[in-house]
């Protein structure tokens, strides 16, 4: 399955408006990442690809292909985001990456075969709707391991008919009520737009799936991390020694100071003492980067993350609502946005 780095970047502005001359500034790393498209079920090389596009960076990296083979050059370090692969026989498949600082490769962009989605469906008795799109989600540990023994009371995506788990062989089974020991888990006719994953307050365990995006006819592919007891968040977030920290570790000062494009265009600066940067989140513009009143629409919030239509924000940094520092931040506005 797809190679997945730990996402290490929040990049926070407001009103950030970015061309297609923009790219990273001496102060930021470009990242390339090379890979090879791969038959999500037996994990061949497709014997044509179609076409490769990335979502979720503007502009849009360079890719190019040789086959199956395929490298993405010029990536903003410390960003998420979204391959899409089509190919003859193949139903157009959705993953997504997180990259840090470094390059990688050996990155593997699953395709799911139309034939093998068929059988999914009609193992599970289900006729999905072109109109709509399939989620093939993967339940893993903290370690990235597969997890069985996920009740299927524990999750749900809105609108979504599952979830449906799969076996050790990646096939249906329909009685299953929890996940297998592979982990995998398909939600048929999931509206298009952003899909999250819900959980009951009673749930055993917390899974943590990022924002997917979902279109007609297509196969988002996620990966979830699950770890026991039910959901908890934060509480008594400090300002100075866990949300001004955010900043330095994950990447977003080479942005937003200098002559970073965050300071340019979002005219936001994020170096400097914690009374600047504070000034900066909360006094400088009011009810804009913070809202007390709305939390959840604090642009410190919405702008690194994934939105549909996407706002001008030139790349995807959280990867959802249980990413950890979206929680602080999150927990911190709700407490006020004290300086403390």
């Amino acid at each position: 399955m797809l190679s997945r780095c730990l996402i290490c970047a929040v990049i926070v502005g407001t009103g950030c408006s970015f061309s297609s001359n923009d790219r990273p500034s001496e102060a930021e790393e470009a990242i390339t990442v090379e890979g090879e498209v791969v038959d999500f079920q037996n994990g061949a090389a497709p014997s044509e690809v179609s076409d490769i596009t990335v979502s979720g960076l503007a502009p849009a990296p360079e890719v190019t292909r040789r086959g199956a083979a395929f490298s993405i050059v010029d990536i903003p370090a410390n960003s998420a985001f979204g391959v899409l692969v089509t190919a003859p026989t193949y139903r157009p498949s959705y993953s997504q990456l997180e990259v840090t600082t470094s390059s990688i490769t050996g990155v593997e962009a699953p395709l799911v075969s139309e034939a093998y989605l068929a059988s999914l469906a009609s193992g599970f008795g289900v006729t999905p709707s072109l109109a709509k799109g399939t989620v093939l989600l993967h339940l893993v540990d903290a370690s990235g391991a597969s997890r069985a023994g996920v009740a299927a009371t524990s999750f749900t995506i809105t609108g979504g008919n599952g979830p449906h788990f799969l076996d050790a062989n990646m096939m249906a089974v329909t009685a299953a009520t929890s996940s297998s020991k592979s982990g995998w888990v398909v939600f048929f006719d999931v509206p298009p737009g952003i899909a999250g994953l819900t959980q009951p307050g009673s749930a055993a365990v917390t899974i943590a799936m990022p924002a997917v995006p979902v279109a007609a006819g297509v196969v988002s592919i996620i990966e979830a991390r699950v770890g026991d007891g039910a959901p908890v968040l934060p509480s008594k977030v400090s300002f100075s020694t866990q949300i001004v920290p955010i900043f330095a570790a994950r990447g977003c000062v080479a942005c937003h100071a200098g002559s970073g494009t965050g300071k340019d265009l979002g005219d936001l600066t994020l170096s400097g003492s914690e009374n600047l940067i504070y000034k900066e989140l909360v006094t400088e513009k009011p009810n804009t980067r913070v809202r007390l009143a709305a939390p959840e629409t604090s642009l410190i919030l919405t702008m690194p993350s994934r939105e549909d239509p996407p706002d001008g924000h030139p790349n995807v940094t959280f990867t959802g609502p249980r990413d950890p520092d979206y929680l602080k931040l999150l927990v911190w506005i709700r407490e006020g946005a004290k300086q403390n």
